[in-house]
């Protein structure tokens, strides 16, 4: 009796090529998720960093009050990306004595910031507060005699990131800065070139 062989199982053409067709397509896809991976890494945007290098406010101590007083502050600005620049709208600025609103007001114009550079946003208010007739001027004068006024300055603004002709959508950001001043209105040495936080 003749050995029972299998019957051989041949691939017909067309089998053959929708196969190698998938295994191109897959490899397109997988070789593009790849490039586009990288591609993210090398183009994502990081956040940029602000510190607080002045901020004063002279005659900070004055018995009358601080309405009128100049509020003048610098903000250092810097972009970390290597080729991403940020577009800045308006800065708008506010400074705080606690929850009590002292200054407000635009700032600094919209500007570019070219990638891993660096701008002073120097900014200047006028203080609306606080009067002896605000429940905290007792605070805020003991504060100022004892050489130690804590303040927060927060600055908000738009801004999108560029690459080349491309730019992203619309981030809001607010910047701020917690410090104190001495009593002569200037800005406390241990709180000169801090980081301030920031919120995106």
């Amino acid at each position: 009796m003749p050995p029972y062989r299998l019957p051989m199982y041949r691939e017909r053409p067309a089998v053959r090529c929708v196969n190698f067709l998938c295994a191109v397509l897959l490899t397109l896809v997988l070789v593009t998720g790849i490039i586009m991976f990288v591609l993210w890494l090398s183009l994502r945007p990081h956040r940029p960093r602000f510190f607080l290098n002045d901020f004063t406010i002279p005659n900070l101590n004055r018995q009358s009050g601080a309405v009128n007083l100049p509020v003048r502050f610098t903000v250092d600005e810097h972009n970390p990306n290597q080729k991403i620049g940020i577009r800045y709208d308006e800065i708008y600025g506010s400074v705080y004595y606690n929850d009590l609103l002292v200054a407000s007001g635009p700032v600094y114009q919209p500007f570019y910031q070219p990638p891993k550079g660096d701008t002073p946003l120097q900014g200047e208010l006028t203080a609306s507060g606080p009067t002896p007739s605000d429940p905290a001027w007792q605070r805020f004068a003991g504060d100022a005699a004892a050489g130690s006024v804590g303040l927060r300055l927060l600055l908000n603004s738009t801004v999108r990131f560029q690459v080349k002709v491309w730019d992203s959508k619309v981030h809001h950001i607010k910047v701020e800065c917690e410090f104190r001043l001495g009593g002569d209105g200037s800005l406390q040495q241990d709180y000169k070139n801090r980081q301030c936080t920031l919120y995106f």
